[in-house]
């Protein structure tokens, strides 16, 4: 908002209570502290606040409403009402924190060890002038007492954060630690930015009568259990007799326990006097989060398994077990643990635990699916091969057969011969074996069938080489009765299935030409016809 578009020194945001709402209360019967002008009645002005509230700060202001300007709302008592500035920058001139406050002297103190109720209205300044980006989102307002105007006083109270842009009744329990004969009202920014500011308007602010001086406490309770607990202490300095009753429940003692998680409120009753206060307390749960890191089995049937908990959400120092397979330990890991599930229990400082379930799965054995060893195909050449399929471990594989492992699990240009291998998972588990390769003694050639019937039939349904040689640089291409190309490969080990482009082709009669080098590195060409059968 350009119209408070002013550099403030302020001290940063400090660390704000719950606000307390009392739902019900009973007056006391003592008598009331009266504050003078409680709805800021006066002269509506920029720079000032109506007597007898004086003002407390350091180059900051507190002014009076409303004085036409389009981000007022209407008073919520009276024809003014004050509005409080308050910057989220550190003031280093004065020495200390200061802040934007309003106060005056009571017409009688407030005493230490006593409790007082005092209500008012509160409200964020709207935000219309959305051109202004300091602005904050949200105020709080602290209680101070003070022994003098110029005393930076005790904080006896301070309330939650507020959003409203609208009028809000809030009522506040008044514990000061020592006598005092001020009392000062101070809001603070909440949205923390080193530029921001907050303007908070307040009105109508009741007397101050004293109340009954009790703290309401809380012991949590376990997650999902029933063990919570909360208490009244009394602080009154008078010889009384007190009632108590809380809600829901019922329960009228000043302890209760065995209580689920929620919220409780005690309403507590002067026996002599008949006056009551009543205040609400949340019982929270113990939640204990665990996040279990698995470390799996190394090989099938291996001891080398791990489970390291994190545990968080509840408060240390926590306890580890394996139910019924650890006990309780100090520190969150657990090793060699073969395959199995388990049941991790984290136990907090409040005897509080939860359990949660982690699997250490076994890997399958390794082990070779199939190992096929192609024999060395004519007299002059080293032509065979193993082919490895190894299934179960951890993939991916290594292969060995002289001292280098490959990630390819083909071996080829193999003499005949018997081949000690060695097959090793990504867990470096390792299968070992031998295996032959044989060789055929018989003049290398390569030859082409003259016939072959792609009928689904599984006997002859491809055509291709039939290698006698250990050839390369390979080509194969059928033709067509017009010379059109039907089929070609460069993979001997591929052959035509009798289709184009998916469909089957006519019986008949095609030309096929193949060319390569052979072992003894001379270029070769074949052509010749096949004759297809349906």
């Amino acid at each position: 908002m350009k119209t408070f578009s002013v550099l403030f020194n302020i001290l940063k945001t400090i660390p704000v209570s719950l606000l307390i709402m009392l739902p019900i209360t009973a007056r006391s019967q003592t008598i009331p502290i009266y504050l003078e002008n409680p709805s800021f009645e006066g002269t509506p002005t920029m720079n000032g606040i109506p007597a007898p509230w004086y003002q407390r700060s350091v180059n900051l202001i507190a002014y009076t409403l409303p004085l036409g300007s389009t981000n007022e709302i209407a008073p919520s008592d009276g024809k003014t009402y004050a509005a409080l500035l308050a910057a989220s920058e550190n003031n280093t001139s004065a020495g200390h924190a200061v802040w934007t406050s309003i106060g005056q002297q009571l017409s009688k103190p407030i005493e230490a060890g006593r409790a007082y109720l005092i209500s008012f209205d509160m409200a964020l300044m709207p935000e219309e002038d959305h051109s202004d980006n300091t602005a904050a989102t949200s105020t709080a307002l602290a209680i101070l007492g003070s022994t003098s105007a110029a005393d930076i006083g005790e904080r006896i109270w301070y309330s939650d954060i507020c959003y409203e842009r609208k009028w809000n009744r809030y009522t506040a329990v008044l514990k000061p630690k020592k006598t005092y004969t001020h009392l000062r009202f101070e809001p603070y920014v909440t949205d923390y930015d080193d530029t921001c500011y907050v303007v908070t308007f307040l009105d109508n602010i009741s007397m101050i009568e004293e109340t009954l001086n009790f703290d309401v406490s809380a012991e949590n309770t376990c997650y999902g259990a029933s063990d919570g607990k909360v208490t009244v202490t009394m602080h009154s300095l008078d010889k009384d007799t007190y009632s108590f009753r809380w809600e829901p429940g019922g329960y009228t003692t000043p302890e209760v326990s065995h209580l689920p998680a929620g919220k409780y409120t005690v309403t507590v009753t002067s026996n002599n006097k008949g006056n009551s206060r009543s205040e609400s307390i949340q019982v929270k749960q113990w939640d204990i989060l665990i996040d279990a890191a698995v470390s799996g089995i190394s090989c099938f049937g291996e001891s080398d398994g791990s489970i390291l908990v994190n545990a968080s959400g509840s408060l240390s120092p926590y306890k580890y077990a394996l139910v019924n397979q650890y006990p309780d330990q100090d520190t969150p890991g657990f090793d060699n643990l073969p395959a199995n599930y388990y049941t991790v229990k984290v136990t907090d400082s409040m005897g509080c635990y939860k359990m949660q379930g982690v699997d250490i799965a076994n890997p399958g054995l390794l082990q070779l699916k199939d190992l096929i060893a192609r024999p060395v195909s004519c007299s002059s050449v080293q032509d065979g091969q193993l082919i490895f399929t190894p299934a179960g471990g951890t993939p991916p594989y290594r292969y060995k057969l002289a001292d280098t492992f490959q990630l390819e699990n083909r071996f080829r240009h193999l003499d005949a011969g018997n081949y000690p291998y060695t097959v090793v998972d990504d867990h470096n588990c390792t299968l070992e074996g031998n295996v032959t390769i044989d060789k055929e003694w018989r003049d290398c050639a390569v030859y082409m069938p003259t016939a072959f019937s792609p009928n689904g039939d599984g006997k002859n349904d491809i055509f291709k080489a039939k290698l006698q040689d250990d050839i390369t640089a390979y080509r194969l291409a059928v033709y067509g009765r017009w010379g059109q190309l039907i089929f070609e490969t460069t993979d001997p080990e591929t052959g035509w299935d009798g289709k184009q482009k998916g469909l089957d082709l006519p019986p008949g009669t095609y030309i096929w030409v193949a060319t390569y080098t052979a072992s003894n590195k001379q270029p070769m060409k074949q052509q010749g016809t096949i004759t297809m059968f349906r």
